[in-house]
């Protein structure tokens, strides 16, 4: 019944969200919205004794609104609305006190109680429509997946037909004689899964991988990956055209029905990790490089010969002489008379001295201080007098940016005062010492670190959300003082309502009207207290 009260006297409801169709068949969520109603005073009931809690009109259309209480709808229930194809939606009173008052139950009524839909007809069709749409969808999904396997079946069939045309083929690989050399023979010609994506026989394109990819690093700067490796080799047109592309799930399925099938990628991947598993290959981020044992003194000798050329070349010519790195590698240690090239080794100090040295005439490093047996003591003292005046320089630089960067942080700080902040609260905010900046001002906290600035930012905020604060809080005081002192002048004489306006009530904790009234509830309060001092003193 109070339910019915409440829509008389104030008939805006809040319905619910609800799934919904777009004029494109599209599904969407309909936001919860605030419409007038229209109370139907008539009882609805049927054949089936179906009486909704309350039967009204909304947007032009009924709709029976369920109140809960203790019991909600059940399915029979839901079920049998749904025949009459009247919308209804259930308002969720069970967590309401029972000694609740009239306006909580008609504000919990009309807008703040949990609600939902027992149902809507386009709810329906838009269930209805998400199901087609799912359905479609896994047919689609189904059909897909049919076409996969039958994709991964003919090239199974296909990958078939060119392991037989491998079998006939005798092609010499290329760089035989290095792998020779270097006892990697052994290492190409290798069958992993997926050999036969190639137009050539695995020796061919695993030799190229080993010397082209790996060691002349024909990729340039890119990783060797297995992806990289297939690309490189496709370009150079060593992958037959049929298995080129192949998604991983049609190749998943062509290696379901032939195990020995793998895409081109693969089997470079394999055929890589089998290299690395037999310590020919290791990996050096970003890329691949021989194992040490493989390339071995050749390299080394090799790298250590043109750091020293480099070195050479970097000096002047009255410094460097006729000296060349052939004839320094062959010259001889101070200290144990042999030469650099017996004594090179991969973690000798000859070669971490010669890296030194590099990096000294890039200006990248320190300043060496042997020179195993090159002509670089003036080079050494040039080097030590630029660091001189680099130190000076770059400790004039870091205080003037020190001071820079304090100085922007100070006028980041006053940007930020001036837009909150004005008058005399301006220098009175900056300058005052704070406890919780450690004693600091705020203009200080921020010239003294990044984090201090953040600190003083975060004072500020508080300190003018307070003072805004306030201004609301007196603002909305004021407002209501205003309202009750009309209220109570329109309804006592003048005497009257001086005095209930200075009245220390018990509803008013002893204090003034005017001192009590502060907010709208306080307000309320001060109304019913006037209402009792109306009947007994208001104007005749």
């Amino acid at each position: 019944m109070l339910a019915k009260e409440v829509f008389r006297s104030n008939p805006m409801l809040l319905l619910p969200e609800r799934l919904a169709l777009d004029k494109q068949q599209r599904e969407f969520m309909l936001p919860a919205q605030e419409v007038a109603t229209e109370f139907l005073r008539m009882e609805y009931t049927d054949r089936e004794r179906i009486i909704p809690d309350l039967y009204v009109r909304a947007l032009g259309h009924e709709l029976f609104v369920e109140v809960a209480v203790t019991h909600f709808c059940e399915a029979v229930k839901v079920e049998h609305l749904r025949k009459h194809g009247i919308p209804a939606i259930e308002i969720d009173l069970s967590k309401l006190p029972r000694d609740s008052t009239r306006e909580i139950i008609a504000e919990a009524v009309l807008r703040s109680a949990k609600r939902q839909w027992l149902y809507h007809p386009n709810i329906d069709n838009a269930e209805a429509r998400r199901e087609e749409s799912e359905r479609r969808r896994q047919d689609e999904i189904a059909e897909e997946r049919a076409r996969t396997i039958a994709r991964g079946e003919t090239l199974a069939v296909t990958y078939q037909d060119a392991v037989q045309t491998l079998r006939s083929s005798t092609a010499e690989y290329p760089h035989k004689a290095d792998l020779e050399a270097r006892g990697l023979a052994e290492h190409v010609g290798i069958k992993v899964p997926g050999f036969a994506c190639f137009t050539v026989v695995p020796a061919v394109w695993q030799s190229i991988i080993l010397i082209d990819v790996i060691h002349k690093r024909a990729l340039g700067n890119q990783p060797p990956t297995a992806i990289s490796i297939t690309n490189y080799l496709e370009k150079r047109g060593l992958v037959r055209p049929e298995f080129r592309r192949i998604s991983r799930d049609v190749a998943d399925y062509a290696n379901e029905f032939d195990w020995t099938f793998a895409p081109p990628w693969k089997a470079v991947d394999s055929y890589i990790k089998r290299l690395m598993k037999s310590g020919i290959v290791s990996p050096h981020n970003p890329r691949m490089v021989l194992s040490s044992h493989v390339e071995g003194r050749f390299n080394l000798v090799q790298n250590v010969a043109r750091k020293v050329t480099w070195i050479l070349d970097s000096l002047p010519s009255e410094e460097r002489g006729n000296l060349t790195a052939d004839l320094w590698l062959d010259s001889r240690h101070p200290k144990s008379g042999k030469t650099y090239r017996a004594m090179l080794q991969p973690e000798s100090d000859i070669v971490s001295g010669i890296n030194s040295i590099v990096e000294m005439f890039e200006r990248n490093g320190p300043i060496v201080r042997q020179t195993f047996g090159l002509p670089i003591e003036a080079a050494i003292l040039r080097r030590r007098d630029q660091t001189g005046k680099q130190v000076a320089l770059h400790r004039i630089k870091q205080v003037e940016d020190a001071a820079r960067i304090r100085q922007t942080r100070r006028d980041r700080l006053c940007g930020d005062v001036d837009e909150g902040l004005a008058g005399p609260e301006i220098g009175a905010f900056l300058n005052t010492k704070r406890a919780e900046l450690g004693g600091m001002s705020p203009l200080e906290s921020a010239e003294d670190s990044e984090s201090g600035l953040s600190r003083a930012r975060e004072l500020l905020s508080k300190f003018v959300w307070q003072r805004e604060n306030e201004a609301e809080e007196a603002a909305e005081r004021e407002r209501y003082r205003e309202k009750i002192t009309a209220d109570a002048k329109r309804a006592l004489s003048a005497a009257d309502a001086d005095a209930f306006l200075k009245s220390r009530e018990d509803d008013f904790g002893r204090a003034s009207c005017l001192s009590f009234v502060r907010d709208e509830h306080t307000y309320r309060k001060a109304l019913v207290m006037l209402s009792q001092w109306e009947r007994e003193f208001g104007r005749s």
